[in-house]
């Protein structure tokens, strides 16, 4: 699982691994896990701008709603409420390069401890 956020006071790249699981899950665990370092930081006072190469994520929090992944949503839900104003916008792959170039690096300094 890793996520990776830049606001007007802080960047940050993290990366924990995981054990076997779907990637959906992954990807809606990252969401949840960077919401809540934002919150903890106390950096929910502003917009937030949510980018996610992840179309079912970005799909299900438009929705308020998953088939499959709605203890997940739930959990989402009431984070995203801790914004005063959230968007979430679908970005593909090739857009979400610089993030996967971050969390590769991050990938190779864990392998190197």
């Amino acid at each position: 699982m890793s996520f990776v956020y830049h606001t007007e006071k802080t960047s940050k790249s993290f990366v924990e691994p995981q054990k076997e699981q779907d990637n959906h899950y992954l990807e809606f665990l990252a969401v949840q896990a960077a919401l809540t370092d934002l919150i903890d930081q106390k950096l929910n006072d502003d917009i937030l701008q949510l980018n996610c190469d992840s179309q079912i994520v970005v799909d299900s929090i438009g929705k308020n709603y998953s088939k499959h992944y709605q203890e997940m949503v739930d959990v989402i839900m009431p984070l995203l409420d801790k914004f005063p104003t959230y968007f979430v916008k679908h970005i593909s792959d090739k857009e979400n390069g610089a993030a996967h170039a971050l969390i590769h690096q991050e990938l190779i300094h864990l392998r190197k401890s």
